[in-house]
C-alpha cells in the first residue's frame, strides 16, 4: 500500500504518538494537515494536558522531518468540488478537502476519524492507521 495513502491530521498525529513514522514515507498529506497537526497537539498541551508542552515540542520536531519523506499536496485547484462536497455532506471544508484529494489522484484516505469515514465511504476507500498492513 506504500505510495497510495492520503493521510489526514488525525492519523498523522496518531502515527507520531505510536512511533510508526516509516509508513508515512513515499506516501500523502496536503499541506493544511501541517497546521492541523501543530493546532491538534497545541490543544494536548495546552488545552486538555494529555501532553506536556515538551512532548508535543518533540513530536513537531519529528513531524517537520517526516514530512520531508511525504508528498504534500494542495486542495488547489479544487476549492469549487471541496465547497460542494462539504455542503452535500454537511461537513468542514478541510474534511472535504480531504475526501476530494483522495478521489481526484486515486488515493486510500488513511483516517482516525470514524465520521469522516461513514461521510466517505461510499466516495474513497478509507482505512484507519491500525489496518495498513
Amino acid at each position: 500500500m506504500l505510495g497510495n495513502l492520503l493521510f489526514d491530521a488525525s492519523s498523522l498525529v496518531y502515527a507520531l504518538k505510536l512511533k510508526k513514522l516509516e509508513i508515512l514515507y513515499n506516501n500523502y498529506t496536503q499541506w493544511l494537515a501541517i497546521y492541523e497537526v501543530a493546532n491538534a497537539l497545541w490543544r494536548e498541551a495546552s488545552l486538555i494536558g494529555t501532553l506536556s508542552l515538551g512532548e508535543a515540542l518533540k513530536l513537531v520536531e519529528i513531524f517537520t522531518k517526516a514530512i520531508e519523506y511525504m508528498n504534500i499536496l494542495s486542495p488547489h485547484p479544487y476549492e469549487r468540488a471541496i465547497l460542494a462536497l462539504a455542503n452535500k455532506l454537511k461537513i468542514s471544508a478541510y474534511d472535504a478537502s480531504y475526501i476530494v484529494l483522495a478521489r481526484e489522484k486515486g488515493l486510500i484516505l488513511v483516517t482516525e476519524d470514524d465520521k469522516l469515514k461513514a461521510k466517505a465511504k461510499n466516495l474513497v476507500r478509507t482505512i484507519g492507521l491500525n489496518n495498513i498492513p
